[in-house]
């Protein structure tokens, strides 16, 4: 990777079976766009749906992706949290910023690292390689974060940038994002993100991230791949897994029993 090179880390967010139309459809218009990869950030069992695995067409679609270099993401277990604790500003984080998702908020390192655990099962035993992780709303507790480092992720991404535990490293990357729940979020995101592109328009790594609500709304559709396209035009697009050194890329594993 050319560290003098402007990047663009294009990840999609959510995906599981449920979403996967949306999530091809994406992938279809950027590759028209000029991108050539991106990262997907796969749920296990969105919401307590039946495991991802169960469908044969959908895993099969997630192998040829990474052999085309996609990066694949592990993205909490469930994207949904059993409760959330504490006092107000927890509560407004876990239930009103990210609306009961926030799945590894408020974990212990042992609730994390069985999470973790059953999650790369989920992809060693389909043949699927996983390199890292993104909690759900990049909410993640601090004896969460040390079960992630343990457990072996290369990259563990966060609001502000993305951590390298191999490397005992932070990288600085800014996230233009859309929040697509209500017509007043939409209408700051498009606003919030021209300005926030704009200002980083010099910065080396900048992501963009996208989740399948943003789907739903021709108007966020259309300014996003607006978005994509300006930015394509400095940018190349990269996976957070290129982040790592080729020599030092290794999917993760579970430890032998």
């Amino acid at each position: 990777m050319n560290p003098t090179e402007k990047q663009l880390i294009i990840s999609f967010h959510d995906l599981h079976s449920g979403s996967w139309e949306t999530c091809r459809r994406f992938i279809e218009k950027s590759k028209q766009l000029g991108a050539r990869n991106m990262t997907l950030l796969v749920i296990p069992q969105y919401h307590g749906q039946p495991p991802f695995t169960e469908n044969p067409e959908f895993v099969d679609w997630l192998k040829s992706l990474a052999e085309e270099d996609f990066d694949l993401c592990l993205h909490g277990y469930y994207h949904q949290a059993d409760a959330v604790r504490g006092n107000w500003y927890q509560q407004l984080m876990g239930k009103v910023y990210t609306t009961g998702e926030g799945e590894f908020y408020q974990l212990s390192k042992m609730q994390a690292e069985e999470k973790l655990n059953a999650g790369i099962r989920m992809f060693t035993s389909n043949q699927l390689p996983v390199y890292g992780f993104t909690a759900p709303a990049w909410l993640v507790s601090t004896e969460a974060k040390a079960a992630i480092k343990d457990s072996g992720f290369q990259y563990n991404t966060l609001w502000g940038g993305i951590e390298l535990p191999s490397l005992n490293t932070f990288v600085k990357a800014p996230t233009l994002v859309y929040s697509s729940r209500n017509v007043w979020r939409r209408l700051v995101s498009k606003l919030w993100i021209n300005l926030f592109h704009k200002l980083n328009r010099n910065t080396h790594i900048i992501r963009l991230g996208v989740h399948p609500i943003d789907f739903d709304y021709p108007d966020i559709e259309a300014h996003l791949y607006r978005v994509l396209e300006k930015a394509l035009r400095s940018r190349t697009t990269r996976t957070y897994r290129d982040l790592i050194p080729k020599e030092f890329q290794n999917p993760v594993s579970l430890p032998a029993s």
